[in-house]
């Protein structure tokens, strides 16, 4: 049996950091709105009887072998596939290779993607019911939130699993989402306005949540002032987004990224500035990192005349212009027997 997941990753527009158990329950909820790209996450099984367990990374150029699932333990950089397969159980004697198409910390929600293309994948193989989404997102980020020592966000993993555009909201139910259906006019008029680049690896994003979850508690920095009107700002977004306001993104974005550097001094560094500013001299509308910030991916947004100038100026600034097109299909998985 050989079985490819592939799941996409995303732009978030606003709300990231609200999509975190606990804080959407201290902030009485939260709102995400994300955009899934062709960015891809990829996770291959093949069955291979009588050889153990075997996992490569081949963006992370890393692999391991083991007999069986007792022995998956001191993975290292490959702890999240290996926790992955473990979490599902019952599998031996299989060969799982990865790829994110993504850079390294890029904020594109990458390492999440590839959560839900994997999981994907091995519930195939063992042959299981269809995939219930708030089971397999749960699942998820309870694997994600072991790996990394803290807790996780979820809207990376709902865009991976449905793409397109998506508005989450997040309260002591769980999750919702409201999917926003672009036609071909609509993915071309976002398109043309998001300019993608990467910046550089970003320091690690967690550290900025956990910050951002211990000042809120500690009611610090005005902390949870600035995450409501986050929240809220992304709901403002999501209703202008659901009439196709597309006119509006920018003024939201820029407003969105203005109160995220707010909350931590990680959030963003001079390098980023500076890159932002570069773009805003050429007529950039705005500008936001991806993810929890401190480095990664930038989006600028563009009216459509200006955007070969915006985009020279970005790379003459050191930054790496990243093409993508919206996805639409979220993660999908093929399985074929053996030849």
């Amino acid at each position: 049996m050989h079985i490819e997941a592939t799941a996409p990753n995303r732009i978030d527009f606003a709300g990231g950091t609200t999509d975190l158990f606990p804080l959407y329950l201290l902030m009485d909820g939260g709102c995400t709105v994300n955009l899934a790209i062709n960015v891809m996450s990829r996770a291959s099984i093949q069955t291979t009887p009588g050889k153990g367990i075997k996992i490569v990374s081949k963006d992370l150029e890393r692999s391991l072998q083991v007999a069986s699932l007792e022995e998956l333990k001191d993975a290292g950089s490959l702890k999240l596939l290996a926790r992955t397969i473990k979490a599902l159980g019952q599998v031996e004697d299989i060969e799982l290779v990865t790829l994110n198409e993504a850079p390294a910390g890029s904020g594109l929600g990458a390492s999440s993607a590839l959560l839900v293309a994997m999981l994907a994948a091995l519930h195939a193989l063992r042959g299981g019911r269809p995939l219930d989404p708030s089971q397999l997102i749960q699942l998820a980020v309870h694997i994600e939130t072991s790996v990394l020592g803290i807790p996780a966000g979820s809207q990376d993993h709902i865009a991976a699993f449905f793409g397109g555009l998506s508005v989450v909201r997040f309260d002591i139910h769980g999750f919702t989402r409201q999917g926003v259906a672009l036609n071909e006019s609509d993915k071309k008029t976002l398109e043309d306005m998001v300019i993608l680049s990467y910046t550089g690896a970003s320091r690690f994003s967690g550290m900025n949540n956990w910050d951002i979850i211990k000042s809120f508690i500690d009611r610090k920095d005005k902390t949870s002032e600035h995450l409501i009107q986050i929240r809220d700002l992304s709901e403002d977004l999501a209703a202008e987004l659901v009439q196709k306001n597309f006119h509006k993104l920018p003024t939201y974005v820029k407003r969105e990224w203005s109160l995220r550097k707010q909350l931590s001094p990680g959030v963003t560094n001079p390098t980023v500035e500076s890159l932002m500013a570069a773009a805003e001299e050429k007529g950039a509308l705005a500008n936001k990192l991806c993810g929890a910030g401190g480095g990664g991916c930038m989006i600028s947004l563009v009216e459509r005349p200006d955007r070969p100038k915006v985009e020279k100026a970005i790379q003459e600034a050191g930054a790496r212009l990243i093409p993508f097109a919206i996805d639409t299909k979220g993660v999908r998985v093929e399985a074929r027997g053996d030849a």
